[in-house]
Protein backbone atom coordinates (compact mmCIF):
# COMPACT_ATOMS: atom_id res chain seq x y z
CA UNK A 1 0.00 0.00 0.00
CA UNK A 2 1.56 3.28 -1.07
CA UNK A 3 0.44 6.49 0.58
CA UNK A 4 1.49 9.93 -0.60
CA UNK A 5 2.80 12.30 2.03
CA UNK A 6 4.37 9.84 4.46
CA UNK A 7 8.05 10.63 5.14
CA UNK A 8 9.55 7.32 6.23
CA UNK A 9 13.36 7.26 5.85
CA UNK A 10 13.30 9.57 2.86
CA UNK A 11 14.76 13.05 2.50
CA UNK A 12 11.59 15.07 2.75
CA UNK A 13 7.87 14.87 3.48
CA UNK A 14 5.49 14.38 0.58
CA UNK A 15 6.85 11.19 -1.01
CA UNK A 16 5.48 7.75 -1.77
CA UNK A 17 6.38 4.98 0.65
CA UNK A 18 5.24 1.42 1.13
CA UNK A 19 3.20 0.21 4.09
CA UNK A 20 3.01 -3.56 4.32
CA UNK A 21 0.41 -5.33 6.41
CA UNK A 22 1.17 -9.00 6.98
CA UNK A 23 1.14 -11.70 9.64
CA UNK A 24 4.25 -10.17 11.26
CA UNK A 25 2.52 -6.84 11.79
CA UNK A 26 2.09 -6.01 15.45
CA UNK A 27 2.07 -2.83 17.46
CA UNK A 28 0.74 -1.49 20.71
CA UNK A 29 -0.35 1.74 19.05
CA UNK A 30 0.72 3.58 22.21
CA UNK A 31 2.26 7.04 21.96
CA UNK A 32 5.56 7.03 23.90
CA UNK A 33 8.07 9.76 24.74
CA UNK A 34 11.74 9.18 25.56
CA UNK A 35 14.10 11.57 27.38
CA UNK A 36 17.80 10.99 26.79
CA UNK A 37 20.55 12.36 29.03
CA UNK A 38 22.94 11.43 31.81
CA UNK A 39 22.17 10.19 35.28
CA UNK A 40 24.01 12.07 37.99
CA UNK A 41 27.19 10.56 39.40
CA UNK A 42 26.39 8.55 42.51
CA UNK A 43 22.70 8.09 41.62
CA UNK A 44 21.12 4.64 41.42
CA UNK A 45 21.23 4.68 37.62
CA UNK A 46 24.69 6.24 37.21
CA UNK A 47 26.11 3.16 35.51
CA UNK A 48 22.87 1.49 34.41
CA UNK A 49 22.23 1.69 30.64
CA UNK A 50 18.82 -0.03 30.66
CA UNK A 51 15.67 1.73 29.44
CA UNK A 52 13.88 3.31 32.42
CA UNK A 53 10.07 3.71 32.62
CA UNK A 54 9.34 6.91 34.54
CA UNK A 55 6.73 6.08 37.17
CA UNK A 56 7.08 9.13 39.40
CA UNK A 57 9.27 12.20 39.68
CA UNK A 58 10.30 11.30 43.20
CA UNK A 59 11.55 7.90 42.05
CA UNK A 60 13.26 9.50 39.05
CA UNK A 61 15.00 11.90 41.44
CA UNK A 62 16.38 8.95 43.39
CA UNK A 63 17.40 6.95 40.35
CA UNK A 64 18.79 9.69 38.09
CA UNK A 65 19.46 12.51 40.56
CA UNK A 66 17.80 15.93 40.75
CA UNK A 67 20.86 17.53 39.14
CA UNK A 68 20.59 15.38 36.00
CA UNK A 69 19.31 16.82 32.74
CA UNK A 70 16.85 13.92 32.52
CA UNK A 71 15.20 14.84 35.79
CA UNK A 72 15.02 18.55 34.98
CA UNK A 73 13.46 17.93 31.57
CA UNK A 74 11.03 15.35 32.96
CA UNK A 75 9.92 17.73 35.70
CA UNK A 76 8.99 20.35 33.14
CA UNK A 77 7.43 17.82 30.77
CA UNK A 78 5.17 16.12 33.32
CA UNK A 79 3.96 19.48 34.61
CA UNK A 80 2.06 19.77 31.31
CA UNK A 81 1.67 16.18 30.06
CA UNK A 82 1.39 13.60 32.83
CA UNK A 83 -0.56 10.97 30.91
CA UNK A 84 1.69 9.99 28.01
CA UNK A 85 4.07 7.12 28.93
CA UNK A 86 7.50 8.61 29.58
CA UNK A 87 10.81 6.76 29.42
CA UNK A 88 14.36 7.79 30.29
CA UNK A 89 17.61 6.57 28.80
CA UNK A 90 20.97 7.00 30.50
CA UNK A 91 23.50 7.95 27.84
CA UNK A 92 26.62 6.94 29.71
CA UNK A 93 29.49 9.15 28.60
CA UNK A 94 32.44 6.81 28.46
CA UNK A 95 36.02 7.38 27.42
CA UNK A 96 38.25 5.90 24.79
CA UNK A 97 42.01 5.72 24.30
CA UNK A 98 43.67 7.26 21.30
CA UNK A 99 47.26 7.51 20.16
CA UNK A 100 47.86 11.15 19.34
CA UNK A 101 50.90 13.15 18.38
CA UNK A 102 51.93 15.72 20.94
CA UNK A 103 54.08 17.53 18.37
CA UNK A 104 57.48 16.82 19.93
CA UNK A 105 60.18 16.28 17.32
CA UNK A 106 61.77 12.84 17.61
CA UNK A 107 63.81 12.43 14.41
CA UNK A 108 64.99 14.84 11.72
CA UNK A 109 66.67 14.88 8.36
CA UNK A 110 69.12 17.76 8.00
CA UNK A 111 70.33 19.34 4.80
CA UNK A 112 73.39 21.39 5.76
CA UNK A 113 74.75 24.35 3.90
CA UNK A 114 78.27 24.01 2.48
CA UNK A 115 78.80 27.76 2.68
CA UNK A 116 81.56 28.69 5.02
CA UNK A 117 81.30 31.52 7.47
CA UNK A 118 83.75 33.57 9.44
CA UNK A 119 81.62 32.90 12.54
CA UNK A 120 81.54 29.55 14.28
CA UNK A 121 77.98 28.11 14.09
CA UNK A 122 78.69 25.47 16.72
CA UNK A 123 76.31 25.68 19.66
CA UNK A 124 74.70 23.34 22.18
CA UNK A 125 71.29 25.07 22.02
CA UNK A 126 70.33 26.90 18.86
CA UNK A 127 66.77 27.58 17.67
CA UNK A 128 65.50 27.55 14.12
CA UNK A 129 62.66 29.33 12.34
CA UNK A 130 59.61 27.91 10.61
CA UNK A 131 57.44 24.87 11.14
CA UNK A 132 54.10 24.46 12.94
CA UNK A 133 55.35 24.33 16.51
CA UNK A 134 57.71 26.09 18.86
CA UNK A 135 60.43 25.45 21.42
CA UNK A 136 62.68 23.07 19.50
CA UNK A 137 66.43 23.59 19.95
CA UNK A 138 69.37 21.87 18.33
CA UNK A 139 73.08 21.18 18.86
CA UNK A 140 75.18 22.29 15.93
CA UNK A 141 78.75 21.24 15.21
CA UNK A 142 81.11 22.71 12.62
CA UNK A 143 84.39 22.04 10.93
CA UNK A 144 87.14 24.63 10.45
CA UNK A 145 90.10 25.28 8.20
CA UNK A 146 93.58 25.02 9.55
CA UNK A 147 93.85 28.59 10.82
CA UNK A 148 90.27 28.54 12.18
CA UNK A 149 89.19 31.55 10.15
CA UNK A 150 86.42 29.75 8.25
CA UNK A 151 83.71 27.47 9.62
CA UNK A 152 81.46 24.95 7.82
CA UNK A 153 78.40 23.26 9.42
CA UNK A 154 79.07 19.61 10.13
CA UNK A 155 76.05 18.13 11.97
CA UNK A 156 72.78 18.96 13.74
CA UNK A 157 71.13 16.94 16.52
CA UNK A 158 68.00 17.48 18.65
CA UNK A 159 68.41 19.01 22.10
CA UNK A 160 64.75 19.76 22.82
CA UNK A 161 61.88 18.51 20.62
CA UNK A 162 59.56 21.41 21.45
CA UNK A 163 55.83 20.90 20.82
CA UNK A 164 53.15 21.48 18.24
CA UNK A 165 55.21 20.32 15.26
CA UNK A 166 54.02 18.21 12.34
CA UNK A 167 55.76 15.61 10.23
CA UNK A 168 57.18 17.35 7.17
CA UNK A 169 57.75 20.69 8.90
CA UNK A 170 60.89 22.44 7.66
CA UNK A 171 62.94 24.40 10.20
CA UNK A 172 65.77 26.69 9.07
CA UNK A 173 68.88 27.55 11.12
CA UNK A 174 70.65 30.60 9.73
CA UNK A 175 74.00 29.84 8.08
CA UNK A 176 73.56 26.14 8.96
CA UNK A 177 70.82 24.62 6.81
CA UNK A 178 67.29 23.18 6.77
CA UNK A 179 65.89 20.50 9.04
CA UNK A 180 62.90 18.35 8.00
CA UNK A 181 60.80 16.72 10.75
CA UNK A 182 60.62 12.99 10.07
CA UNK A 183 58.75 11.72 13.15
CA UNK A 184 57.15 12.94 16.32
CA UNK A 185 56.82 11.55 19.77
CA UNK A 186 53.32 10.18 20.46
CA UNK A 187 51.31 9.34 23.51
CA UNK A 188 48.19 7.40 24.40
CA UNK A 189 45.57 9.71 25.79
CA UNK A 190 42.08 9.18 27.18
CA UNK A 191 39.39 11.27 25.52
CA UNK A 192 35.60 11.42 25.87
CA UNK A 193 33.62 9.28 23.48
CA UNK A 194 31.95 11.11 20.64
CA UNK A 195 28.21 11.79 20.81
CA UNK A 196 27.85 9.39 17.90
CA UNK A 197 29.29 6.51 19.92
CA UNK A 198 27.49 7.42 23.13
CA UNK A 199 24.07 7.72 21.53
CA UNK A 200 24.46 4.73 19.22
CA UNK A 201 25.27 2.58 22.24
CA UNK A 202 22.48 4.06 24.36
CA UNK A 203 19.71 3.93 21.75
CA UNK A 204 20.37 0.25 21.16
CA UNK A 205 19.02 -0.28 24.68
CA UNK A 206 15.58 1.10 23.75
CA UNK A 207 14.74 -2.39 22.54
CA UNK A 208 11.23 -3.01 21.25
CA UNK A 209 9.63 0.03 22.88
CA UNK A 210 8.23 2.24 20.15
CA UNK A 211 9.33 5.79 20.92
CA UNK A 212 7.38 8.42 19.00
CA UNK A 213 9.27 11.44 20.34
CA UNK A 214 12.80 11.61 21.72
CA UNK A 215 14.02 14.75 23.44
CA UNK A 216 17.29 15.81 24.97
CA UNK A 217 20.06 18.39 24.83
CA UNK A 218 22.45 16.42 22.62
CA UNK A 219 22.72 18.77 19.66
CA UNK A 220 26.02 18.12 17.89
CA UNK A 221 26.03 17.02 14.27
CA UNK A 222 27.24 13.55 15.33
CA UNK A 223 24.40 13.28 17.88
CA UNK A 224 21.81 14.11 15.23
CA UNK A 225 23.44 11.56 12.92
CA UNK A 226 23.16 8.84 15.57
CA UNK A 227 19.50 9.63 16.22
CA UNK A 228 18.69 9.72 12.50
CA UNK A 229 20.34 6.32 12.06
CA UNK A 230 18.27 4.99 14.97
CA UNK A 231 15.02 6.23 13.45
CA UNK A 232 15.88 4.99 9.97
CA UNK A 233 16.72 1.50 11.22
CA UNK A 234 13.96 1.06 13.79
CA UNK A 235 11.17 3.55 13.13
CA UNK A 236 8.50 2.96 10.53
CA UNK A 237 4.85 2.46 9.85
CA UNK A 238 4.87 -1.20 10.82
CA UNK A 239 5.84 0.02 14.29
CA UNK A 240 3.43 2.96 14.07
CA UNK A 241 5.84 5.48 15.51
CA UNK A 242 6.29 9.09 14.57
CA UNK A 243 10.03 9.33 15.03
CA UNK A 244 11.09 12.91 15.85
CA UNK A 245 13.92 14.26 18.00
CA UNK A 246 13.54 17.59 19.79
CA UNK A 247 16.45 19.57 21.19
CA UNK A 248 17.44 23.15 21.98
CA UNK A 249 20.21 25.44 20.81
CA UNK A 250 20.84 28.19 23.35
CA UNK A 251 22.62 31.25 21.93
CA UNK A 252 22.13 35.02 21.61
CA UNK A 253 24.28 35.55 18.51
CA UNK A 254 22.17 35.04 15.41
CA UNK A 255 25.19 34.38 13.19
CA UNK A 256 26.34 31.58 15.51
CA UNK A 257 22.86 30.05 15.45
CA UNK A 258 22.82 30.12 11.66
CA UNK A 259 26.24 28.47 11.50
CA UNK A 260 25.14 25.78 13.96
CA UNK A 261 21.91 25.21 12.05
CA UNK A 262 23.78 22.81 9.77
CA UNK A 263 23.94 20.37 12.71
CA UNK A 264 20.16 19.91 12.60
CA UNK A 265 19.71 19.44 8.86
CA UNK A 266 17.67 16.27 9.31
CA UNK A 267 14.02 15.34 8.82
CA UNK A 268 14.21 13.55 12.17
CA UNK A 269 15.37 16.54 14.21
CA UNK A 270 13.70 19.75 15.37
CA UNK A 271 15.82 22.34 17.16
CA UNK A 272 14.37 25.20 19.20
CA UNK A 273 16.57 28.33 19.17
CA UNK A 274 16.37 30.10 22.54
CA UNK A 275 18.31 33.02 24.07
CA UNK A 276 20.67 32.36 26.96
CA UNK A 277 18.35 33.91 29.55
CA UNK A 278 15.93 30.98 29.23
CA UNK A 279 16.33 27.69 31.08
CA UNK A 280 17.12 25.08 28.40
CA UNK A 281 15.67 22.12 30.31
CA UNK A 282 12.48 23.90 31.28
CA UNK A 283 12.07 25.29 27.75
CA UNK A 284 12.56 21.90 26.13
CA UNK A 285 10.31 19.99 28.51
CA UNK A 286 7.49 22.54 28.28
CA UNK A 287 7.73 22.78 24.51
CA UNK A 288 7.71 19.05 23.73
CA UNK A 289 4.96 18.29 26.25
CA UNK A 290 2.70 20.72 24.41
CA UNK A 291 3.66 19.20 21.04
CA UNK A 292 2.79 15.78 22.42
CA UNK A 293 -0.56 16.91 23.80
CA UNK A 294 -1.63 18.72 20.66
CA UNK A 295 -0.47 15.96 18.34
CA UNK A 296 -2.39 13.33 20.25
CA UNK A 297 -5.45 15.58 20.37
CA UNK A 298 -5.37 15.95 16.58
CA UNK A 299 -2.21 15.68 14.45
CA UNK A 300 -3.49 18.25 11.97
CA UNK A 301 -3.58 21.06 14.54
CA UNK A 302 -0.89 23.71 13.99
CA UNK A 303 2.14 23.04 16.20
CA UNK A 304 2.90 26.63 17.18
CA UNK A 305 2.10 29.31 19.75
CA UNK A 306 3.33 27.38 22.79
CA UNK A 307 4.08 29.45 25.91
CA UNK A 308 7.46 28.38 27.30
CA UNK A 309 7.22 29.74 30.87
CA UNK A 310 10.98 29.28 31.22
CA UNK A 311 12.12 32.82 32.03
CA UNK A 312 11.99 36.23 30.39
CA UNK A 313 14.07 37.63 27.56
CA UNK A 314 15.79 41.01 27.72
CA UNK A 315 15.02 43.60 25.07
CA UNK A 316 18.46 43.21 23.50
CA UNK A 317 17.88 39.50 22.85
CA UNK A 318 14.32 39.63 21.54
CA UNK A 319 14.35 38.78 17.86
CA UNK A 320 12.25 40.80 15.45
CA UNK A 321 10.10 39.17 12.79
CA UNK A 322 12.85 39.37 10.17
CA UNK A 323 15.41 37.69 12.44
CA UNK A 324 12.93 34.96 13.37
CA UNK A 325 12.27 34.33 9.68
CA UNK A 326 16.01 34.03 9.03
CA UNK A 327 16.39 31.43 11.79
CA UNK A 328 13.31 29.58 10.58
CA UNK A 329 14.74 29.48 7.05
CA UNK A 330 17.91 27.98 8.53
CA UNK A 331 16.03 25.08 10.12
CA UNK A 332 15.05 26.34 13.58
CA UNK A 333 11.83 26.40 15.54
CA UNK A 334 11.61 30.02 16.66
CA UNK A 335 10.68 32.02 19.77
CA UNK A 336 8.89 35.36 19.92
CA UNK A 337 8.35 37.54 22.97
CA UNK A 338 5.64 39.89 24.19
CA UNK A 339 6.40 43.37 25.53
CA UNK A 340 7.32 41.92 28.92
CA UNK A 341 9.76 39.41 27.40
CA UNK A 342 7.63 36.30 27.98
CA UNK A 343 8.69 33.71 25.35
CA UNK A 344 6.40 31.79 23.02
CA UNK A 345 7.29 29.15 20.45
CA UNK A 346 5.89 30.92 17.42
CA UNK A 347 6.83 28.49 14.62
CA UNK A 348 8.00 24.90 14.38
CA UNK A 349 9.55 22.79 11.65
CA UNK A 350 11.74 19.81 10.93
CA UNK A 351 15.44 20.67 10.91
CA UNK A 352 16.00 19.77 7.25
CA UNK A 353 16.02 22.76 4.90
CA UNK A 354 16.75 21.00 1.61
CA UNK A 355 15.75 17.81 -0.14
CA UNK A 356 18.73 15.51 0.40
CA UNK A 357 18.28 13.91 -3.03
CA UNK A 358 17.91 17.06 -5.15
CA UNK A 359 19.44 19.83 -3.05
CA UNK A 360 16.32 21.92 -3.55
CA UNK A 361 14.67 23.86 -0.73
CA UNK A 362 11.93 21.83 0.97
CA UNK A 363 8.47 23.03 0.12
CA UNK A 364 7.01 21.42 3.24
CA UNK A 365 9.21 21.48 6.36
CA UNK A 366 6.25 21.28 8.72
CA UNK A 367 6.07 18.98 11.72
CA UNK A 368 2.36 18.54 11.16
CA UNK A 369 2.96 16.67 7.90
CA UNK A 370 5.08 14.06 9.68
CA UNK A 371 2.60 13.55 12.51
CA UNK A 372 -0.46 13.54 10.24
CA UNK A 373 1.17 11.09 7.86
CA UNK A 374 1.82 8.50 10.54
CA UNK A 375 -1.69 8.95 11.88
CA UNK A 376 -3.04 8.22 8.40
CA UNK A 377 -0.85 5.12 8.13
CA UNK A 378 -2.11 3.91 11.49
CA UNK A 379 -5.70 4.39 10.37
CA UNK A 380 -5.28 2.31 7.22
CA UNK A 381 -3.31 -0.37 9.02
CA UNK A 382 -6.05 -0.63 11.63
CA UNK A 383 -8.76 -0.75 8.95
CA UNK A 384 -7.10 -3.46 6.86
CA UNK A 385 -5.36 -5.54 9.53
CA UNK A 386 -8.50 -7.64 10.18
CA UNK A 387 -8.13 -9.13 6.70
CA UNK A 388 -4.73 -10.47 7.77
CA UNK A 389 -5.55 -11.46 11.34
CA UNK A 390 -8.41 -13.69 10.14
CA UNK A 391 -8.17 -16.28 7.33
CA UNK A 392 -9.44 -15.04 3.97
CA UNK A 393 -9.32 -16.25 0.38
CA UNK A 394 -8.81 -13.67 -2.39
CA UNK A 395 -11.25 -13.82 -5.27
CA UNK A 396 -11.67 -11.53 -8.26
CA UNK A 397 -14.58 -9.12 -8.40
CA UNK A 398 -15.60 -10.86 -11.64
CA UNK A 399 -15.95 -14.28 -10.01
CA UNK A 400 -19.46 -15.41 -9.23
CA UNK A 401 -19.26 -17.40 -6.02
CA UNK A 402 -21.50 -18.27 -3.13
CA UNK A 403 -21.26 -16.05 -0.05
CA UNK A 404 -18.56 -17.19 2.34
CA UNK A 405 -17.02 -15.86 5.55
CA UNK A 406 -13.61 -16.60 3.99
CA UNK A 407 -14.14 -14.47 0.88
CA UNK A 408 -12.40 -11.16 0.22
CA UNK A 409 -12.34 -9.23 -3.06
CA UNK A 410 -10.58 -6.05 -4.22
CA UNK A 411 -13.88 -4.18 -4.07
CA UNK A 412 -14.36 -5.20 -0.44
CA UNK A 413 -10.90 -3.89 0.47
CA UNK A 414 -11.60 -0.77 -1.54
CA UNK A 415 -14.74 -0.16 0.50
CA UNK A 416 -12.74 -0.57 3.71
CA UNK A 417 -10.22 2.01 2.49
CA UNK A 418 -12.96 4.50 1.63
CA UNK A 419 -14.60 3.95 5.01
CA UNK A 420 -11.28 4.52 6.77
CA UNK A 421 -10.61 7.67 4.75
CA UNK A 422 -14.11 8.97 5.50
CA UNK A 423 -13.29 8.70 9.20
CA UNK A 424 -10.04 10.60 8.62
CA UNK A 425 -12.02 13.34 6.90
CA UNK A 426 -14.49 13.45 9.79
CA UNK A 427 -11.54 13.71 12.18
CA UNK A 428 -10.26 16.69 10.12
CA UNK A 429 -6.94 14.95 9.44
CA UNK A 430 -7.56 14.48 5.70
CA UNK A 431 -9.64 16.21 3.08
CA UNK A 432 -11.08 15.76 -0.42
CA UNK A 433 -12.84 12.40 -0.19
CA UNK A 434 -14.08 12.57 -3.79
CA UNK A 435 -10.58 12.87 -5.24
CA UNK A 436 -9.36 10.12 -2.93
CA UNK A 437 -12.01 7.77 -4.34
CA UNK A 438 -11.08 8.68 -7.92
CA UNK A 439 -7.40 7.88 -7.37
CA UNK A 440 -7.84 4.75 -5.24
CA UNK A 441 -6.97 1.47 -6.97
CA UNK A 442 -7.11 -2.02 -5.49
CA UNK A 443 -5.92 -5.04 -7.45
CA UNK A 444 -4.70 -8.60 -7.01
CA UNK A 445 -0.94 -8.78 -7.54
CA UNK A 446 -0.25 -10.87 -10.66
CA UNK A 447 3.26 -11.83 -9.56
CA UNK A 448 3.23 -12.16 -5.77
CA UNK A 449 0.91 -14.92 -4.59
CA UNK A 450 -1.48 -13.84 -1.88
CA UNK A 451 -0.89 -10.09 -2.17
CA UNK A 452 -3.39 -7.34 -2.86
CA UNK A 453 -1.97 -4.00 -4.01
CA UNK A 454 -3.57 -0.80 -2.78
CA UNK A 455 -2.46 2.49 -4.32
CA UNK A 456 -3.89 5.66 -2.86
CA UNK A 457 -3.14 9.30 -2.24
CA UNK A 458 -4.09 10.76 1.14
CA UNK A 459 -4.72 14.51 1.01
CA UNK A 460 -3.70 15.99 4.33
CA UNK A 461 -5.63 18.92 5.72
CA UNK A 462 -3.74 22.07 6.67
CA UNK A 463 -3.82 24.05 9.89
CA UNK A 464 -4.76 27.69 9.50
CA UNK A 465 -1.55 29.73 9.35
CA UNK A 466 -2.60 33.09 7.99
CA UNK A 467 -5.45 35.09 6.50
CA UNK A 468 -4.82 37.47 3.62
CA UNK A 469 -7.31 40.32 3.15
CA UNK A 470 -7.50 42.37 -0.02
CA UNK A 471 -9.45 45.32 1.28
CA UNK A 472 -10.63 48.31 -0.73
CA UNK A 473 -12.58 51.14 0.88
CA UNK A 474 -14.48 53.94 -0.85
CA UNK A 475 -16.58 56.97 0.06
Amino acid sequence: MSISGIPNSFGQPGVYVNLTINDATSSSGQFNVLIIGQAAAGSNYATNPALYPVTSLSQLATDFGTSSDVYKIASAYTNIDNTTPLYALNCIAGTTTQTTSNGTIETINSVLSTTTSSSDMASSSVAGSGGSGSGATFAVTSSTNDDKTAFTPASVSIVSGGNGYKVGDKITIANVGTITVLSLDSETVTVPESDLNVLTTALANVGNVETDIILGTYNSASAIQAIATHFESTWGYLLETYGQYFTVEIENDQSVLIANGANFNSVYASALAIPTELDEYLSLGNFVAQVSNRTQNNPALPLRDFALNSGTVSIANRLNVSAQQTLFDNGYCTVSCDSAGNPTVSRTRIGATVDSSTGLTLNDPSLETRFQSVYVAKAFKSALAPYISSPYIIMSDDDVVAPSPYLVTPSKIRSACIAAYSILVNELVCTDLATFKDNLTVSIDPDVIGRVNVVMTAYLSSGLAQITINLATTK
